[in-house]
């Protein structure tokens, strides 16, 4: 391919990540398709969210390219360049990562303030609009401390799509959520999906949710894509590895 710019919303080509003398990554070649929801599976220490930090800035390959919408990212160096993408991209951290001196409409309005010149009614009228979206009308005026951990993961996604990103990246989106509260993150990142035609890539190690929200699904293991296909190919693949980390 060279450096032929892709069809596919993401693309990793041939990328490299070492920590020291750890070799994380080791020539890792995946497609996102645009619209469409890609997991990425493979047990701890992997490298998902290594992988995945790579299309918001928060690391850089070592070697490789990280085609995103277009533009090998893997070359940014400086913000200016970053900025477009991160108003476009949305990142949902695995902690939620909500401010805890913010009320939660201040926490989903926060990037509206940020990076529009909208009227504060607009921002106002906005945040409700989402709150509705996630069913957390009545949580407005609380604080994250005040919060079950599965209502601080939804009000986290309330302010990732906030700005209406193109791109939602989730990184262990049910970790530390008790199953009946995973499953209804699940559905939102499939509402999202559905509703938005979002292109969305989730990080997970959690099975259940893995085939609740994918349309394709990759496995990394020993730095390297094992697998990748539709989810239908996934649930009934004959790999050793992959059927182990499924089914157990």
């Amino acid at each position: 391919m060279g450096n032929e710019v892709p069809t596919a919303a993401i693309e990793f080509r041939n990328v490299h990540k070492a920590f020291g003398e750890k070799q994380v990554l080791c020539g890792v070649d995946l497609e996102v398709r645009a619209g469409k929801t890609t997991v990425i599976l493979g047990s701890s220490g992997c490298g998902k969210s290594v992988l995945v930090g790579m299309l918001v800035g928060l690391l850089r390959p070592d070697r490789g390219a990280v085609w995103l919408e277009g533009q090998d990212v893997a070359t940014f160096e400086r913000d200016d360049q970053w900025h477009p993408i991160w108003l476009r991209t949305g990142f949902l951290f695995q902690g939620a990562a909500l401010f805890d001196s913010m009320t939660v409409a201040g926490n989903v309005a926060f990037p509206l303030r940020q990076h529009t010149r909208l009227p504060e009614a607009e921002i106002r009228s906005r945040v409700e609009e989402i709150l509705s979206w996630i069913e957390m009308e009545g949580a407005a005026d609380k604080m994250p401390s005040e919060l079950s951990g599965g209502m601080q993961k939804r009000v986290g996604l309330a302010r990732t799509i906030a700005l209406e990103p193109r791109v939602v990246i989730y990184d262990e989106p049910t970790t530390g959520l008790d199953p009946l509260t995973s499953d209804t993150i699940s559905e939102l990142i499939r509402r999202l999906q559905g509703e938005r035609q979002v292109t969305s890539i989730v990080v997970t190690h959690d099975v259940r949710c893995a085939f609740r929200v994918a349309d394709r699904m990759a496995m990394i293991d020993d730095g390297r894509i094992l697998v990748a296909g539709e989810r239908e190919e996934i649930r009934h693949t004959e790999v050793p590895k992959l059927r182990s980390f499924l089914y157990g």
